[in-house]
């Protein structure tokens, strides 16, 4: 008799990969969003530290979050680039969460901004997106509806990025 060898669900090569090609798309374009955003926050941390505010746990946040950023970005992008759809998910959805823990320290000290523009953006950033990547992680650690996941973690990069580009269309309408 030949025994043949039985692979492991998390080592078991992806023959799916193929169809999962428009989200792999979607990760890495994220992945290149928040390399790129973490890319441009990492010198807070080799720089003056009292930009970051206060000595305590807000403090800790914030610094946690930037030193994390980078390494998270790198993993969905290397997770997406071979094929490892739901870790990537993981990942962004991960991202997410410790930009919500990023502002918490500001949330705490001065509360919820809800007048102006704030009155739609707060409760998006500290309600929404925290649990729609904790719904992509779920979904994403069974296995299950991952078009679903990868929206679900994907849209706060994007949000992000629709915020600068409004930005810039502001500041070139209007100038600075």
């Amino acid at each position: 008799m030949t025994a043949t060898p039985v692979l492991a669900a998390d080592t078991a090569p992806d023959s799916s990969a193929p169809r999962h090609l428009g989200l792999r798309a979607v990760l890495i374009i994220a992945a290149l969003l928040e390399g790129f955003d973490a890319a441009s926050s990492v010198p807070t941390l080799f720089g003056d530290m009292s930009e970051i505010p206060g000595p305590g746990f807000g403090g800790f946040l914030i610094k946690a979050h930037i030193a994390a950023h980078a390494p998270l970005a790198l993993a969905v992008l290397v997770f997406a680039a071979i094929g490892r759809v739901r870790y990537a998910i993981i990942a962004l959805a991960v991202i997410a969460f410790m930009t919500w823990l990023n502002f918490m320290p500001s949330v705490v000290r001065h509360g919820l901004e809800l007048r102006g523009t704030g009155a739609f953006e707060s409760p998006v950033r500290m309600i929404a997106f925290p649990l729609m990547a904790a719904c992509a992680i779920a979904l994403a650690a069974r296995n299950q509806r991952l078009r679903l996941a990868t929206a679900l973690a994907s849209i706060p990069t994007f949000y992000s990025l629709l915020g600068v580009i409004i930005f810039a269309i502001g500041v070139s309408i209007y100038g600075f």
